[in-house]
């Protein structure tokens, strides 16, 4: 009986690293089958490309990486991109932070409800304020600019910034604060000399994924940028033709967009998988 209860351990114990294997590679083949797909496609020539049976061996090409970036404004398109998802980064921090900070430390009547309110804001759908923007930006004529998109940006990207630094905020011992005060500092050299230090695995990882949202939105940079203000996602869109798509170019333009966000991704993981756990524990 007991050498049967044994046998059955070693072989659940057996089981489980097979399906937690089989789990994990499914789920790596769904998230990076489709990146490697695109990878593959910027190498190839349009007759490999559309062959009935995709063909894994093929004699690799830089031609669409030349067509992508040097016969087009891909460069100034980059630039765009930075100046936007930089710009908005820093708005979103500047602001956010600092309103995180009050509604976790300051007694402001129905704080509970501001937060709620904020990520309720989070939530609607990009596509339900793209009209609203639109026609406020046309008003006060800063359609196809920087500020346009910057400001869209900012718009869905402060509430998130919120919602994730007063969770960060609300874990900083507030003894440390307390005792800063009594030696005479002020609330404003409290929360630039204590509690920022503290949450700056917080702030790495809401920059890092700030960043990321502005320089993967598509919807409002294509409504509100013009020729000289276009951004990289709306790039992408003009390989689609009336009647084919250029699915070498496209490939390989946004392979090389997705180059420095893996680049960012990997030289700030560290404070990433810090600040995404900053305040999953209490106790």
């Amino acid at each position: 009986m007991q050498a049967s209860v044994q046998t059955s351990k070693s072989h659940s114990f057996r089981f489980e690293p097979v399906v937690r294997g089989l789990v994990i590679g499914a789920f790596l083949v769904w998230t990076l089958g489709p990146v490697a797909l695109i990878v593959f496609t910027s190498f190839k020539d349009p007759i490999d490309i559309f062959t009935g049976a995709p063909r894994i061996i093929f004699q690799p090409t830089l031609k669409n990486y030349s067509n992508a970036v040097l016969h087009t404004d891909f460069l100034r398109y980059f630039m765009n991109s930075v100046i936007v998802a930089l710009c908005t980064t820093a708005f979103s921090l500047l602001f956010g932070t600092a309103a995180a900070y009050s509604l976790s430390r300051l007694s402001i009547p129905g704080a509970r409800f501001v937060s709620l309110g904020i990520l309720i804001c989070r939530m609607v759908p990009s596509i339900a304020l793209v009209l609203p923007i639109y026609g406020l930006m046309q008003n006060i004529s800063l359609l196809n600019t920087y500020a346009a998109a910057i400001i869209a940006h900012t718009t869905f990207s402060l509430p998130f910034v919120i919602w994730m630094m007063q969770s960060f905020f609300a874990d900083v011992i507030v003894e440390l604060e307390e005792a800063a005060q009594i030696d005479g500092c002020s609330r404003w050299m409290v929360f630039l000399h204590i509690a920022l230090p503290l949450a700056t695995p917080a702030l790495a990882a809401t920059a890092v994924l700030c960043i990321l949202f502005s320089w993967n939105e598509f919807l409002f940079s294509v409504v509100l940028t013009g020729v000289n203000t276009r951004t990289l996602p709306v790039t992408i869109f003009s390989f689609v033709g009336a009647e084919s798509v250029d699915w070498g170019g496209s490939s390989a333009a946004a392979t090389v967009i997705m180059l420095p966000m893996i680049v960012l991704g990997l030289l700030v993981q560290k404070y990433l998988a810090r600040g995404l756990t900053l305040g999953a524990i209490k106790g």
